[in-house]
């Protein structure tokens, strides 16, 4: 690769890529910078940590299940047609039951058997705790969607699948609420093109009964549903024996190639410009979602973040203790600057795919979408098509700092990557100012990071303003490219805080240039020059 460095003339004295015999420009005065470089991020002084197996009592499998029959008889007036057993598993059917499954006990038992298999791995080996249903002594329930039973009044055409709740005698268990669709699926005859979907989606649904089973993120549907995928694809990693994740699912686009979105986010980038709040109701939905974005609830990345770089035991401590909103749940533990500083290291490590096993899972997810026209996730509506891209379009104003895109700014806790040209630089000086009534040095940061051509990370200190020196005869940037990370770490979740931007501005030294934002810098393994 090609290097072009500023020749070093006995008359010219070159800083930072600064012309000192130019009139210095203060915001980018080198003496007046902060600087320093890492290549690992170092330990957190506080931690979050919880295992169930210290923490639970031995686990007799249940040979009983509640009684449904009864109680439905008695105070529903709904009969039980169909009842199958399986290890700590029943299936239950009302008279109404969808004729491709009404007699089809060859389903429900691969059925039963997968969520025996599975529901074992993550409880036996992984360490996960028992359902309210198993800890009172039952075994765990599946309920046939629209069979005539008291758990719904669907069509026994409807399709879909659920975790939903059975009242009996007054308390609620979480169940699995499947229709006939996905039961299906498990049969060797049945030819529909997605049985893989459905039958792995059965297993998602029981993760749900596991975690509204603890006590945790009673605000936080984004949690569940990410932690839910996160908790399967690690499952199916460990049985496989792989070393490393192969790749995300397709709905972890948001979280990686769209960063202004916030972590805690139902929904993602609506319609109106705003973002989907942690939980999803009555937090923003009803604007309309945008295709790929509008999934990334069942985004695994900030789970898995969570588990490789604060530990296995951060998520479980997540579910026995954040009650309410996850992030919040985590500063009363770890503190408002770990927590800050959690969110930090996050947006800066996805924007150099340096996710331990997950890095080569995020460059793949990066690769698969970046360049995509991305519009309306909402039949008949639209909205003004987005050209992926991790990058942010800066624009240089009328005093000569650089603005970024108004409908791509940070929401709360969320970033944008600046990729900074370097090939004429030894020296890289960037100035940072937070703008506008939403931002303040407090709440924003500016990072500048890189991966060389050997795939070494370098991380500059974050700083909240001012200007930051970045040397880079040391180690230089693949491609020549420098990323800045501007990143929000409000963490905090408001009712208005949603809809809130967070703006700022920079300035690069003389000979710095922006690169192109539709090119893929993030693969620091191609030669893009």
């Amino acid at each position: 690769m090609k290097r072009i460095l500023i020749p070093c003339m006995a008359a010219i004295a070159v800083l930072a890529g600064c012309d000192k015999t130019a009139p210095v420009d203060p915001d980018l005065d080198p003496a007046q910078s902060s600087e320093g470089t890492f290549y690992e991020w170092p330990e957190y002084t506080s931690v979050i940590n919880y295992d169930f197996s210290q923490n639970s009592e031995d686990f007799v499998e249940p040979t009983e299940n509640l009684p449904y029959a009864k109680y439905f008889r008695e105070s529903k007036k709904k009969e039980l047609t169909m009842e199958y057993s399986y290890g700590s598993w029943s299936y239950f059917a009302g008279p109404n039951a969808n004729a491709l499954v009404k007699e089809d006990t060859l389903a429900v038992q691969l059925m039963l058997e997968q969520l025996e298999e599975d529901s074992k791995y993550i409880r036996d080996v992984m360490g996960w705790p028992p359902t309210t249903l198993e800890k009172k002594g039952y075994r765990n329930a599946v309920f046939l969607y629209g069979s005539g039973l008291t758990t719904d009044d669907a069509k026994n055409t409807d399709t879909g699948g659920w975790q939903s709740w059975v009242n009996v005698y007054g308390t609620d268990y979480p169940i699995l609420l499947l229709s006939y669709y996905p039961i299906y699926c498990f049969d060797p005859k049945c030819n529909y093109s997605d049985t893989y979907y459905h039958t792995h989606a059965v297993t998602h649904e029981y993760i749900h009964t596991v975690f509204n089973s603890m006590p945790g993120c009673q605000k936080a549907s984004w949690f569940h549903e990410g932690a839910d995928c996160w908790l399967q694809a690690l499952m199916d990693a460990e049985r496989a024996g792989d070393k490393e994740i192969k790749e995300f699912g397709w709905l972890c686009a948001g979280s990686i190639i769209a960063p202004f979105i916030p972590i805690e986010c139902y929904g993602g980038w609506l319609h109106d410009g705003s973002f989907g709040g942690p939980n999803w109701m009555n937090q923003g939905l009803n604007n309309n979602t945008r295709r790929i974005l509008g999934g990334i609830q069942y985004s695994e990345v900030f789970p898995s973040f969570m588990g490789e770089f604060l530990g296995k035991g951060s998520v479980p401590w997540v579910w026995m203790n954040c009650t309410g909103y996850v992030l919040e749940g985590i500063a009363k533990a770890m503190g408002d600057e770990q927590v800050r500083r959690m969110v930090k290291e996050y947006r800066a490590r996805v924007a150099l795919c340096d996710m331990g096993r997950y890095s080569n899972a995020t460059l793949k997810i990066y690769k698969a979408n970046m360049g995509e026209s991305i519009g309306s996730d909402i039949s008949g509506k639209t909205v003004e098509k987005w050209k992926a891209t991790p990058y942010v379009q800066m624009t240089e104003d009328e005093t000569g700092w650089l603005a970024p895109e108004e409908r791509t700014l940070p929401g709360w806790t969320g970033a944008n990557i600046v990729p900074i040209d370097v090939a004429a630089l030894e020296e890289l000086t960037i100035a940072f100012r937070p703008e506008g009534e939403n931002t303040n040095a407090t709440n924003m940061s500016c990072q500048l990071c890189y991966r060389t051509d050997e795939g070494k990370t370098v991380y500059g200190n974050p700083f909240a303003e001012g200007s930051y020196r970045l040397d880079l005869t040391a180690d230089r940037p693949a491609n020549d490219v420098v990323f800045a990370v501007i990143c929000n770490t409000d963490y905090k979740y408001t009712n208005t805080i949603r809809k809130a931007k967070y703006d700022y501005r920079i300035k690069l030294c003389k000979d710095a240039a922006l690169a192109d934002i539709h090119t893929s810098w993030f693969d620091w393994k191609k030669d893009l020059r």
